[in-house]
């Protein structure tokens, strides 16, 4: 059952009301290749990277937001969902099960990130980019904190929206104990440099939520203990 409540809450997440009441109107983006997310770590022994790009996610924007100047849009983007499969993490060698089991990923199979709020940084914004002081919720390990960033945001002259940011999180804010091995001779850092870079393109919502709709009835049909569907590649 609590495999089918953090998937539901996923879920939830995806089709929640975007930022501003711009959202009526406002164009939803979906995952395109060269989209990452990647987990940097240290150990008493050596520095660690788990990445995927395997994620869920949608970016909704402005109306405008694909030939307007974007300095003279107050909101450019006006909400962001990601969910991302733990166990899509590739982190390599014996580390890599470590780490799944450490982030609980049988019992909470996805990480959650949600945009609460930003503000555009003062002097940051051009015509095709801008900085935006974001507020977010980032649930982990079933545990759901607030998290600030500074996103970059760029929008191609092919039309492809990125956003990359860089940000610091300690496992013991949500709830993790940093791993020992080896009889504690070998210890992991409590903070993990999250950087991600999302890549997207305007898609038709109506497919895109059709696929996550369908993973999700696979789910309700089978036992909880079942392994979630893979999510798509992008």
């Amino acid at each position: 059952m609590k495999t089918h409540t953090i998937l539901a809450a996923a879920a939830t997440a995806l089709m929640a009301t975007p930022l501003t009441a711009q959202s009526g109107s406002a164009v939803r983006l979906q995952l395109a290749p060269g989209s990452q997310l990647t987990f940097d770590g240290t150990s008493t022994l050596h520095g660690f990277s788990c990445t995927t790009k395997t994620m869920q996610a949608y970016i909704d924007v402005d109306p405008a937001y694909q030939t307007a100047n974007l300095s003279t849009l107050a909101h450019p983007i006006v909400g962001v969902q990601v969910v991302i499969p733990v166990k899509s993490l590739s982190c390599g060698g014996e580390l890599e099960g470590n780490m799944l089991k450490t982030l609980n990923a049988s019992q909470y199979p996805y990480v959650v990130y949600k945009l609460s709020t930003y503000d555009m940084a003062g002097g940051s914004a051009s015509a095709t980019s801008f900085v935006a002081a974001t507020q977010g919720r980032l649930t982990i390990s079933g545990k759901e904190n607030d998290i600030a960033m500074s996103v970059n945001a760029t929008r191609g002259p092919d039309g492809v929206v990125t956003a990359a940011a860089a940000q610091t999180i300690k496992m013991s804010d949500f709830g993790i104990k940093p791993p020992t091995f080896f009889l504690g001779s070998l210890r992991v850092g409590n903070e993990l440099k999250v950087k991600f870079t999302l890549k997207a393109t305007p898609a038709a919502v109506a497919t895109a939520m059709a696929e996550l709709s369908t993973r999700l009835a696979m789910v309700a049909a089978t036992p909880s203990r079942t392994q979630v569907p893979a999510e798509p590649q992008h």
